[in-house]
């Protein structure tokens, strides 16, 4: 597994989170009201709704703890794989009915302090259960709860005519310390993402001014992230802010490559078209 070691991330990655649930809590109390979808079939409230359902998982993760109270829930969330997240979703949307924005944002503010005073003397690197039956490390539950914030918040602000924004020191750090974790942890992560990637290897080198550069492997029964090593078959340069709301579909590829804040190089840059089209993300 790739980006081992938090190291002096974890200071920042703290603060990130504090700061980003205050500005997520901010936005869902004053935005106007919403004049179109959130995200998917997702209303502004469900989509705030869910980034506050997922810090009371994630506070109860890092203490190493089943991600909810009923018990039908906790099993289908241990044993689930990527597949399984969009009803999985939906059934806690459904257990935990509660959409008033005030009452939202305060069990949100809740959850995270008590995600971050659970884990303020941990090892940030220490390995936790998470869903799925996967393992992370402590930092990686962290960032985790950080991408959704940036994402949803994204998504509040699109149905609301709000304005959000998804600052690149804290893209780099979900991106580092939660997607390529994610993706690189090999059997840790075997169950639930078991039914990610399939077809032919395509290997893809990522390279940003803000994060480590990485290459993700990808293919039949194959998914991992490696140190760079030449054989890439192209290099995506990317700003990480673009590149996080194109893996998870809140904007089109094609207008960040004409744009510039993508680009694919050669020897076959039509692969990074493929990978897009083939990752699949919590």
């Amino acid at each position: 597994m790739l980006l081992e070691e938090t190291g002096d991330r974890w200071p920042a990655l703290r603060a990130a989170l504090s700061d980003t649930t205050d500005r997520f809590a901010r936005l869902i109390a004053s935005a106007p009201p919403p004049t179109r979808s959130a995200i998917g079939g997702w209303s502004a409230d469900e989509a705030a709704a869910h980034t506050a359902i997922v810090s009371g998982m994630n506070a109860e993760m890092v203490a190493g703890r089943d991600p909810f109270d009923d018990p039908d829930l906790a099993r289908a969330s241990r044993e689930m794989t990527l597949a399984d997240l969009a009803a999985v979703n939906a059934r806690a949307l459904r257990r935990y009915p509660a959409r008033d924005p005030e009452a939202l944002g305060a069990h949100l503010r809740e959850h995270v302090d008590l995600l971050l005073e659970r884990s303020a003397d941990l090892d940030p690197d220490e390995p936790r259960p998470w869903l799925g039956g996967a393992r992370l490390p402590v930092s990686t539950l962290l960032a985790h709860q950080l991408n959704e914030l940036l994402l949803h918040g994204f998504d509040v602000a699109r149905a609301t005519g709000a304005r959000w924004d998804v600052p690149e020191d804290e893209a780099a750090l979900a991106f580092d310390l939660f997607l390529m974790r994610l993706l690189g942890a090999g059997a840790d992560t075997r169950h639930l993402l078991s039914r990610s990637g399939g077809g032919r290897e395509l290997r893809v080198e990522l390279r940003s001014a803000r994060t480590t550069p990485v290459m993700v492997v990808s293919g039949e029964r194959k998914l991992e992230v490696v140190r760079p090593d030449g054989s890439a078959d192209t290099v995506v340069r990317f700003t990480p802010s673009v590149f996080m709301l194109a893996l998870f579909r809140r904007i089109g590829l094609a207008g960040a490559l004409v744009s510039g804040t993508i680009t694919a190089s050669r020897p076959r840059p039509w692969v990074a078209l493929a990978y897009f089209r083939r990752t699949r993300t919590p």
